[in-house]
């Protein structure tokens, strides 16, 4: 005779809240591409669970839902959302503004955040780097 000894009673959870951040990620999955979903959750919804992240992500996130600005006003739109990224990965603001626009890595976070969220790659690394440049110190 075999007991099934997992078969008890079934937890009960109740509603999933939705909170700002969830409500963002809502408001950006009516337009991002689908196939990038997992790269989204893995570079940036996951890390709601730490609270560190909690404001800098919900601020990044509030950017990257206003992408009618990215066609409006592609040079300020981009440059307010490198300093949100920056912001989001550079908690501590060890980097200044100067070293972020030469950290490459963070350049292809860049690159990468157009790519997830807006589908757009075809961006070149010298229209990119004109946007940051022209940022003031």
């Amino acid at each position: 005779m075999k007991w099934d000894i997992f078969s008890g009673r079934k937890k009960e959870r109740g509603p999933h809240r939705k909170d700002e951040i969830d409500e963002m990620i809502d408001i950006i999955e009516k337009f991002a591409p689908r196939k990038y979903r997992s790269e989204r959750d893995a570079f940036y919804y996951n890390y709601r669970i730490v609270p560190k992240y909690i404001t800098p992500l919900f601020s990044l996130l509030q950017v990257i839902a206003q992408r009618e600005r990215l066609k409006e006003d592609p040079v300020v739109f981009a440059q307010e959302l490198f300093l949100k990224l920056k912001g989001f990965y550079d908690l501590k603001e060890t980097l200044s503004l100067e070293a972020a626009i030469q950290d490459g890595a963070l350049i292809r976070r860049f690159r990468e955040l157009f790519l997830f969220f807006y589908d757009q790659k075809d961006f070149s690394a010298q229209e990119i780097e004109g946007w940051i440049d022209s940022m003031s110190f």
